[in-house]
């Protein structure tokens, strides 16, 4: 009975030291599941709902300030910016797992410094409405790197924020050891995809150019230590297979889903299902990323 207890106090003591963190353990990855195109509060509802953790947010400027707006015209827009992420920090303050909002941010130097509609005004909002709930702001830029905007996020980066750049993985490597040699590891996010995922995926066997076999090598180069997390997009209720792909054999750490071209909204479960349930028959590797997850 002594030996007994003796064995029961060492293992949960070694437990203890796990969870603070004092002994190494093996983790599973966390796995984002990024709602796409959201763009109205009921979208956020809906995606939050379905199970989404992570959104991705289509930000446009006009001369009075930034709309939460795929198309840019005005009358397609969801609300205001300041009202679209203010309700998505509500959210998280209500316990959802809302751990990070992709920021696709459309022609980011349109307005200049001062105005309204300038991205130090975006950044302003973000942070006065993300960043004070706790939910993490990735930036995203696409061959940008010698934009004024581009210059601002990168030189102002909080430890709330990262950055992604989309690309090929010898691209994406280069481009941060060249104009963002500053930015930490764990804030240097690449990703690469499609509208269509289908189009140029690939097998994953193949040496470069196609979407799977550049995420995996995106992958590699995150193992290495040189980037902090991989993501890719756009998947649909269609993808399933190249879903088990990209978490399978590129081992990404997050997907955007939804519908390829339109906007995000409740009929859309299919496409997150796509990756939940992939999740749930790996769990040995993987889990859902929960709000206590830190992205970076």
């Amino acid at each position: 009975m002594v030996q007994l207890g003796l064995i029961l106090f060492q293992a949960l003591g070694l437990s203890a030291l796990a969870n603070a963190g004092l002994i190494p353990r093996q983790d599973t990855r966390p796995i984002y599941a990024i709602a796409h195109r959201v763009i109205r509060n009921s979208a956020v509802t809906a995606a939050l709902d379905h199970g989404a953790n992570a959104i991705e947010i289509d930000l446009t400027p006009e001369k009075n300030g930034w709309y939460a707006d795929h198309d840019g015209k005005g009358t397609t827009a969801g609300g205001t910016a300041r009202e679209v992420l203010e309700f998505m920090a509500k959210q998280r303050d209500n316990g959802k797992a809302l751990t990070f909002v992709w920021l696709d941010v459309k022609d980011p130097d349109h307005c200049e410094k001062g105005s309204p509609c300038s991205i130090e005004a975006l950044r302003d909002i973000v942070r006065d409405t993300l960043g004070k709930s706790g939910v993490r702001a990735l930036w995203g830029f696409y061959q940008t790197q010698t934009t004024r905007s581009f210059k601002v996020i990168r030189d102002g980066l909080d430890k709330n924020e990262a950055m992604t750049f989309s690309g090929e993985h010898q691209e994406i490597v280069d481009t941060y050891s060249k104009d963002a040699p500053d930015v930490p590891i764990k804030q240097r996010v690449g990703d690469y995809g499609a509208a269509h995922i289908a189009d140029g995926f690939g097998d994953c066997t193949e040496k470069s150019y196609n979407t799977c076999t550049e995420l995996k090598q995106t992958s590699a180069e995150r193992d290495d230590g040189k980037l902090g997390k991989v993501l890719s997009w756009t998947s649909d209720k269609t993808d399933t297979k190249r879903v088990e792909q990209l978490l399978g054999t590129a081992h990404i750490d997050g997907i955007i889903y939804g519908y390829h071209m339109a906007d995000y909204d409740q009929n859309a479960k299919q496409a997150f299902d796509d990756i939940k349930n992939y999740v749930d028959k790996n769990k040995d590797t993987l889990r859902m990323a929960s709000r206590d997850d830190v992205p970076w």
